[in-house]
């Protein structure tokens, strides 16, 4: 039986809530982690919309970018308020709701991610870090005959990756010393005898997050009664993420051009643009949702033009000033390329535990602004 927390697991490899802003809310908002799911509704939002979609084709969960509860204030739950209609609808019909919001914007695969490829960004790299994986260094000494074993264990339990490199490690020979006292099992020598091996001084990276799970793996396949291993802190960073994206175009276009293309790649009738229509953009920055405070930082880092939604008059008016391009693609068309991207990474995760789940992308549009 498939339950709400075992969806939570999933969600959690995809967009690890450790990387959310501070000020964020993602998570479950509504529903029991034991209740049995058969079927997910995957949205941008938890509009009311959604939510008798959801009770029309019988969904028990729905996973969406957005959270419910990130701007509203509860102080009451009652049917004649917009809030407390969707609460009540949703715990009336037993349905979960479970959103991934800046984690998933952060995300390796996440929403600004998936913007960037959807446009045919290249050699892309993050637009501001906001976190950097913490490191330390293991090191174990252990016999020649398993240090290869020992090696195995460490990797496969999440150590030994430097950048786009896995199972890193360095080994040197030596000689190691002990002298086993009364009461001991020793692998190699005698009780009251001092023994000499020759053994591997064995040393790799891990993420400190993973460090126990790493000594736990070397403990379970080391030879030694008692294990000779050390600890030690790195001032060096593991993987880094970040918010925002930076990449080039495979080549340079007409800011007009780029935008004719962008409108039909997001299926939006129209545009909002600030900048020469004339200008040769190449390199673009983005940032999915409400994006207007990297305008600054896009010029810094050479940006030709910027892409997100929101944009105020003032901001839009200093992007002019600067000479920066910027398309206002809005906040919802910017990030609800992420639906089926969730609905499929979803779906597979269920046939990989071969579990019995029907993963749904919403047909409700949510895009609030329409034009003439």
């Amino acid at each position: 039986m498939v339950q709400v927390k075992d969806i939570m697991a999933v969600m959690e490899q995809i967009a690890p809530q450790s990387l959310a802003e501070d000020w964020d809310k993602p998570g479950l908002a509504v529903g029991d982690p034991s209740h049995e799911v058969k079927k997910i509704l995957v949205a941008l939002d938890v509009t009311k919309e959604v939510i008798e979609e959801a009770i029309s084709i019988q969904a028990d969960m729905i996973v969406t970018h957005h959270p419910m509860l990130l701007f509203q204030k509860i102080e009451q739950i009652t049917a004649n308020t917009s809030l407390g209609s969707k609460l009540y609808a949703l715990i009336q019909n037993n349905i979960a709701a479970f959103a991934a919001h800046t984690n998933l914007d952060i995300a390796k695969g996440g929403t600004n991610d998936v913007l960037a490829e959807k446009i045919g960004l290249q050699d892309i790299t993050l637009l501001e870090e906001t976190a950097a994986q913490k490191l330390q260094k293991l090191v174990v000494f252990v016999p020649v005959s398993h240090a290869d074993a020992v090696r195995q264990a460490m990797c496969d339990a999440g150590a030994g990756h430097i950048g786009q490199y896995a199972q890193c490690s360095f080994a040197a020979k030596g000689e190691g010393t002990f002298l086993p006292l009364a009461g001991t099992n020793p692998y190699l020598g005698e009780v009251g005898k001092l023994e000499r091996a020759e053994e591997i001084r064995l040393e790799t990276i891990v993420p400190v997050e993973k460090v126990a799970q790493a000594v736990q793996a070397m403990l379970a396949v080391h030879p030694y009664e008692e294990v000779a291993y050390d600890l030690y802190p790195v001032v060096q960073t593991g993987k880094k993420e970040g918010i925002g994206r930076i990449g080039t175009l495979p080549q340079a276009v007409p800011f007009a051009k780029f935008a004719q293309d962008l409108k039909q790649v997001l299926g939006l009738d129209r545009i909002r643009l600030t900048g020469d229509p004339e200008k040769m953009v190449q390199k673009v920055a983005l940032c999915t949702g409400s994006g207007a405070s990297f305008l600054s930082l896009a010029d810094k880092l050479g940006a030709d033009v910027y892409l997100t939604g929101d944009i105020k008059f003032h901001e839009a008016q200093k992007a002019v000033e600067s000479g920066l391009c910027v398309a206002d693609v809005t906040h919802y068309a910017s990030e609800v390329l992420i639906v089926p991207v969730l609905q499929k990474a979803l779906q597979q995760a269920a046939q990989a535990h071969g579990w019995v789940l029907e993963v749904v992308c919403s047909a409700v549009d949510g895009q609030t602004f329409w034009t003439l």
